[in-house]
């Protein structure tokens, strides 16, 4: 809790609807990750990874409604992240009610599941006009009513944004995204270091997470990295990367984070970067923080 004031602190208790686990000494390392084989399967995919690195979370997304459980895949007794989307009208009006009674009640209790909806919905609401903010904040007050009714104290809503939107030079007010204290135990974001130009390069660690570390703290909140990672620089043959990598993962524990989880993907097909850290010492730098 460093660096929360006695006041945040009160919020916190009094808002949670359900209590929260204390979090680790250091944060939970894990990874978002997808079949890179014909054949493959969801399950595969993470039994590679976690072969890789020796995840303690994972990272799943859904791009609709969320499997009933135990869903995309078993990951025993890691602490789990997921996501999913539904529009919020749909959700205001009702139309997914048993569907996410059923999801709720049904998910482990032996587990903490860091449950997120419409996870970086600022482009959605702002660049799209798919919905409102008013629509999305009224939608996540809806499922949060219908998550409280299982009485699971292992889940945890999770409200995911993207770092830019922490950036003052974004202009953006995180809060409009915001359902309110008493809706959201976590606060997550999504932060990488973006190789773009001519000269690519690593960002500081402060630079790519310090404007999220101090959001979370103004909204009285524990914090957690839901995505992050960057291609490689020019001329690294991965060490520079594992380098980073380390810089990044002290600085968040050192800031408290719950839980790190790193984006291993190939994700040039979306017009980004490929992620994924195949070189020696990328695996053995994210290898070391998931032993930590």
């Amino acid at each position: 809790m460093l660096g929360y004031t006695v006041a945040a602190l009160t919020v916190i208790a009094s808002t949670i609807t359900a209590p929260a686990t204390a979090a680790p000494a250091t944060p939970l390392c894990g990874a978002a990750f997808a079949t890179e084989s014909r054949g493959e399967t969801y399950q595969e995919a993470f039994e590679r990874v976690d072969g890789y690195y020796g995840l303690e979370s994972v990272r799943v997304f859904y791009p609709g409604l969320p499997r009933h459980w135990p869903g995309k895949l078993d990951a025993g007794n890691r602490t789990l992240t997921v996501s999913f989307k539904a529009d919020p009208a749909s959700v205001t009006a009702g139309r997914h009610d048993e569907h996410f009674r059923t999801w709720f009640a049904e998910a482990p209790r032996d587990v903490d599941v860091y449950w997120s909806y419409f996870h970086e919905p600022e482009d959605n609401i702002l660049k799209r006009g798919e919905f409102t903010a008013a629509e999305y904040r009224a939608a996540w007050r809806h499922l949060h009513e219908l998550a409280a009714e299982a009485g699971n104290p292992r889940l945890h809503p999770t409200l995911i944004l993207m770092n830019w939107t922490a950036d003052p030079d974004s202009r953006l007010n995180w809060r409009d995204f915001y359902p309110g204290d008493r809706y959201i135990e976590v606060l997550a974001w999504d932060a990488y270091n973006q190789i773009t130009g001519v000269t690519r390069k690593y960002r500081s660690a402060e630079t790519v997470f310090g404007d999220v570390v101090r959001v979370s703290r103004q909204a009285g909140k524990p914090f957690a990295i839901a995505e992050t990672g960057s291609a490689l620089a020019t001329g690294d043959d991965g060490s520079g990367r594992a380098e980073w990598l380390r810089e990044i993962t002290g600085y968040l524990t050192d800031r408290g984070a719950r839980w790190v989880q790193y984006f291993d993907l190939d994700f040039t097909a979306h017009g980004h970067s490929d992620y994924r850290l195949r070189d020696r010492a990328g695996k053995a730098a994210w290898r070391e923080f998931c032993a930590g």
